[in-house]
């Protein structure tokens, strides 16, 4: 008596921009969807060229990929893939998207695209749907039977200079709604994702747009009531969305180490170039330093730094002395800090040696 019939796996390619791409240390909602799939029995298979998420500074230029949480399942590792990258737009990706489909052969394909045509100017919301299109258009030369899901476009927090941006986030999504039944087929569904009324960036992104873990969550969320539609085929009646769990899990950073603090020699104005260094924590999206001069108890403000190496140039007025003392913290956006590391004495006169 022959068993039940194993479904052929999904193919699916995420398609997006730093929201999807994730910096190293994130979980991603990409891995938050790959779960809801695994704990619904839904075989798929992740495609794409590429399978990790952006590295820290100064290695953010594509030579490596950057890595996910530690407790990311190892299957998921083998299994990342997508099409997914910082500062990605659909009026790139629609002159790509085909090579893409043709050389990773998705049955499905994820979208999440648009913030940066609309939000930095590339475009205005008429100009983004035309993308869109063009982008689903290309892609169906490689594949006919493609199916999509595509999410609107999320509401970040106010930006200085951008007052008018979530009135063109707004416009354009409301093109998009009106648009997405005109571009449907019965053989290459398209489907309306609704990210923006589910990933809320004021609480679910650390700073203001990207999503934190909160945020992988609601995006993940969104695409799986997306992905129940009968369109997709992929589920059975029986599956429900994805449930976003309480407490949500928190990100951990280790503190920093491994701290030295030296002053050089003046030059030959005086001046003194103060330099602190200190080891890479994974997961840092940057770090905070603060200096304590010793003549008094009042430390310097924290001050935001990218690398894992801080340098000030010091004043004939103000020259650092060996009681001078430096700290520093890791940290992952506005709410995710470690703590702060052991204090460090400057070494005058030997900078060189950092």
């Amino acid at each position: 008596m022959g068993g039940v019939p194993t479904r052929p796996a999904t193919r699916i390619m995420i398609v997006g921009d730093s929201i999807s791409h994730g910096r190293e240390g994130d979980w991603t909602w990409r891995y938050r969807i790959w779960e809801w799939f695994r704990q619904n029995n839904t075989p798929v298979v992740f495609v794409g060229p590429h399978k990790g998420t952006i590295p820290p500074p100064p290695e953010d230029d594509r030579t490596r990929d950057g890595g996910y949480a530690p407790d990311v399942d190892r299957d998921f590792l083998q299994d990342c893939y997508h099409y997914s990258w910082w500062g990605k737009a659909a009026c790139v990706v629609k002159d790509g998207i085909g090579e893409q489909v043709a050389t990773h052969k998705p049955d499905l394909c994820l979208v999440e695209l648009g913030f940066n045509d609309i939000g930095w100017g590339i475009s205005d919301p008429g100009g983004t749907l035309k993308s869109m299109e063009a982008l689903i258009t290309e892609a169906r030369t490689h594949n006919q039977a493609l199916k999509f899901a595509i999410a609107n476009v999320p509401q970040r927090t106010i930006v200085p200079g951008l007052g008018d941006l979530p009135v063109r986030v707004e416009t354009y999504n409301e093109l998009l709604a009106q648009a997405i039944p005109s571009w449907n087929q019965p053989s290459s569904p398209v489907v309306l994702v609704h990210l923006c009324e589910n990933y809320l960036c004021r609480e679910g992104s650390y700073d203001g747009l990207h999503p934190g873990a909160l945020g992988e969550f609601e995006i993940a969320q969104a695409f799986s009531r997306t992905l129940l539609s009968p369109e997709f085929a992929l589920t059975d009646r029986s599956t429900k969305e994805l449930e976003i769990p309480q407490p949500v899990p928190r990100r951990v950073l280790s503190t920093p180490v491994n701290l030295a603090a030296a002053a050089s020699s003046p030059n030959h104005e005086g001046w003194v170039r103060l330099t602190v260094t200190w080891d890479l924590v994974y997961g840092a999206y940057s770090y905070d330093i603060r200096i304590k001069t010793g003549h008094d108890d009042a430390w310097w403000d924290w001050h935001p730094v990218q690398d894992t190496r801080y340098q000030l140039w010091c004043s004939p007025m103000y020259l650092p002395t060996p009681e001078w003392k430096a700290q520093v913290r890791a940290t992952a956006g506005e709410h995710v800090t470690s703590n702060n590391s052991q204090l460090v004495n400057v070494i005058v006169g030997q900078e060189d040696d950092l």
